[in-house]
């Protein structure tokens, strides 16, 4: 992107950078961006820098040694809302209408499979867990591993293993509770809905998920289990049965937490104002 930041940077541009809450943890991050020299390009390329979260949770260039100048261009907007589209929340066919359930996301599927294993086993060990669960396997999942975990799914009563659903919000919006990973975008829908979350975070190749769902549970937004623990089927267990009892997000006050999309609007129309005002001048002289 080098030449065509080079050539928008010439023609007046402003140009933002856009991160999420958290890249990764600060000594790999540090390895990382001299390799790539990104600082010297944060510097010289960008006018402003967006976070897309809250300093309460993580400042993802912590650590970094970047200059006063790029911590002055730099602004937490708050994480970004997600709606969830109303005409389709009823339209679920696999969900009993009245029947509360637990949604089980592993995102994509591509690195979830330990994650649903957990809990399949978890109902395999334990057949008196209370509510049900729907999981949603994820479209990268590979096929053998979704195969066994449909099987595993069908021969449990309270289990059941889709593929793929597109509208993961509408799942969201009906579910009692929330079993996930912790990527960005899933916390943010966990957020948006006010759902009781249980995230269980990978820790390779990145530590994102990790830092995220601890900071996350110090505050009392979600609860989290240990992905690089062992994998006790009692311990799942448990935590599926307490997780509809613990407190909705919203119970912990975090001002600003959910702002992130009218404050980008703000920031939006403040860089539009200052690109039109040289425009104007030039016109009127």
């Amino acid at each position: 992107l080098a030449r065509t930041l080079e050539v928008m940077k010439q023609r007046g541009t402003h140009i933002v950078l856009g991160l999420r809450d958290v890249l990764d943890d600060p000594k790999q991050l540090r390895a990382e961006w001299k390799r790539k020299n990104a600082a010297a390009a944060l510097e010289e390329y960008y006018d402003e820098v967006w976070v897309y979260g809250l300093p309460q949770i993580c400042e993802p260039l912590a650590g970094m040694q970047l200059p006063a100048s790029t911590q002055r261009k730099t602004t937490y907007t708050g994480y970004l809302q997600r709606f969830a589209d109303s005409h389709t929340v009823s339209e679920l066919p696999f969900v009993k209408r009245d029947e509360p359930f637990i949604l089980v996301t592993p995102g994509g599927g591509g690195d979830g499979e330990e994650l649903v294993d957990w809990v399949l086993r978890a109902y395999e060990a334990d057949n008196s867990l209370p509510h049900r669960s729907v999981i949603v396997l994820g479209p990268f999942m590979q096929s053998d591993r979704r195969a066994e975990f449909i099987a595993r799914a069908d021969r449990l009563p309270k289990v059941e293993a889709i593929t793929f659903d597109a509208h993961m919000e509408s799942l969201m919006v009906k579910a009692i509770a929330v079993v996930a990973m912790g990527g960005y975008n899933t916390f943010c829908e966990i957020l948006s809905f006010d759902k009781r979350a249980l995230v269980v975070p990978r820790t390779e190749p990145r530590r994102e998920q990790l830092i995220r769902a601890s900071r996350a549970a110090e505050l009392g937004l979600i609860s989290m289990l240990r992905g690089d623990a062992e994998r006790k089927a009692d311990v799942m267990a448990t935590a599926l049965r307490h997780l509809p009892q613990q407190d909705l997000p919203s119970r912990s006050v975090v001002p600003g937490l959910m702002d992130g999309l009218e404050n980008v609007n703000i920031l939006t129309r403040r860089a539009l104002e200052k690109r039109k005002s040289p425009l104007l001048a030039r016109k009127r002289a």
